[in-house]
């Protein structure tokens, strides 16, 4: 079944990759050591920038996340996040908090995939759009399974929806075929690659792009 799942998600990463509008992106991210503020809540910051085609460098992202275990079913997150894009030569900030309520890992059957999920609610403030809160709701599914392939000790594949309220409509969604994981001492290093489709505007044509790209967590 694992490889079935792997061989289905080459084929939708040759197809999806064939559609992309302009050529790969480059994600690169850091997550910091967590630290324990009090029982069952626990913080950690997180880096990340992007370079467009490889090239120059247009984004940057940075959060503090703060994660409470609620029982053993759910979590919330509550995450203050500042994120800077390039557009031409000018750069525009915006201010987010990041709300989550999540649901606990589960595995389907004995060998099948640990499912995760992630439950977001962005509260975004603009810059230069003076107090107006725009609101963003976004939800990811991963399915990941355990593999002995060298370095690689998981393989997973993920699907993230994004719906913003002030258009009413679905804006961007984000397959992920192929997530690799792997272990260098305490680290953990994930790489991927995604296909990102954006709807223009609030019409039916969407632009797409893929992104290869790695995430080091300590």
């Amino acid at each position: 079944m694992r490889y079935t799942i792997i061989l289905l998600a080459s084929l939708v990463l040759a197809s999806v990759t064939a559609q992309a509008d302009t050529g790969p992106h480059l994600w690169l991210t850091v997550n910091a050591r967590s630290h324990e503020l009090w029982e069952d809540t626990k913080t950690k910051t997180q880096v990340s920038v992007r370079f467009p085609e490889f090239e120059d460098f247009n984004y940057f992202y940075l959060s503090q996340k703060i994660t409470t275990k609620l029982n053993d079913k759910w979590s919330l997150g509550t995450h203050p996040v500042f994120e800077t894009s390039k557009k031409g030569d000018d750069w525009n900030n915006t201010y987010r908090l990041d709300l989550e309520l999540n649901p606990a890992k589960f595995n389907l059957g004995d060998n099948g995939p640990t499912i995760s999920m992630r439950n977001r609610w962005e509260l975004r403030w603009k810059e230069g759009k003076g107090s107006e809160i725009f609101h963003r709701i976004r939800h990811s599914s991963k399915a990941s399974w355990k593999i002995n392939w060298g370095p690689f000790s998981s393989y997973t594949i993920a699907d993230e929806v994004f719906f913003e309220e002030h258009k009413s409509k679905i804006t961007r969604n984000r397959i992920y075929p192929v997530m690799l994981g792997s272990k260098i001492g305490d680290q953990k290093i994930s790489y991927y690659l995604l296909y990102q489709s954006d709807r223009q505007g609030t019409s039916s044509d969407w632009d797409g792009k893929y992104v290869l790209g790695a995430s080091l967590s300590y």
